[in-house]
């Protein structure tokens, strides 16, 4: 099963991608413009990633710029729905984020920036998943994309920030199993929300 785990987390990441690419030709919006930048790009990567693989290639590089345009867009996508008053968060968190990336991409592991982008990614969800919570959109949570999109990202992000800081401590690469799995469920919660959310909805 193992084996077959990149082939499958290949195909879920171009499934996203197409899905969202349909999605877009009914609504037009920063948010999602920006996520569906971000899963073409994932989408590549994987590809790229996976013939990088199968070569004995080194892909660190790759995906180290990957992070960085990622977690970029993350931020911007998230700035469009989140409310005036919580926008220094948006500042201030991409910031870091950045120069961390720019003063230190040379010293530091990828695994690093995955730790600080994720920390981000997961305040992002959680700040917009409050706001739901306070506004009357909650009565139709489930018709929301952002709200499936968050959750989807809550689900991978968030157990990542203790599994990336302890990597170098770990003796077993099996244990990637974990992030693999846990990629599958971000994309199948994101798919059931590109699949079943109201298009008419502005995000």
């Amino acid at each position: 099963m193992l084996n077959f785990f990149p082939l499958i987390i290949v195909f879920i990441q171009l499934s996203t991608a197409l899905i969202g690419l349909n999605f877009l030709r009914k609504v037009r919006s920063t948010f999602l413009i920006s996520l569906v930048i971000i899963f073409c790009l994932t989408a590549i990567v994987e590809l790229v990633g996976l013939y990088y693989l199968s070569v004995k290639k080194s892909s660190y590089l790759l995906y180290l710029i990957y992070i960085f345009f990622t977690f970029n867009l993350i931020s911007f996508s998230f700035s469009s729905i989140i409310e005036v008053k919580k926008k220094y968060l948006l500042i201030v968190l991409p910031l870091i984020f950045n120069l961390c990336f720019f003063f230190f991409s040379l010293k530091e592991s990828f695994f690093t920036f995955m730790i600080i982008g994720s920390l981000n990614t997961s305040i992002y969800a959680f700040l917009y998943l409050k706001q739901l919570l306070l506004s009357d959109e909650i009565v139709n949570y489930k018709k929301l994309l952002p709200f499936w999109v968050s959750v989807g990202f809550l689900v991978f992000y968030l157990p990542s920030i203790p599994f990336f800081y302890l990597i170098n401590y770990m003796f077993d690469r099996e244990l990637f199993f974990i992030t693999k799995v846990l990629t599958v469920l971000m994309n199948l919660f994101i798919i059931y929300g590109l699949i079943t959310c109201n298009k008419e909805e502005k995000y």
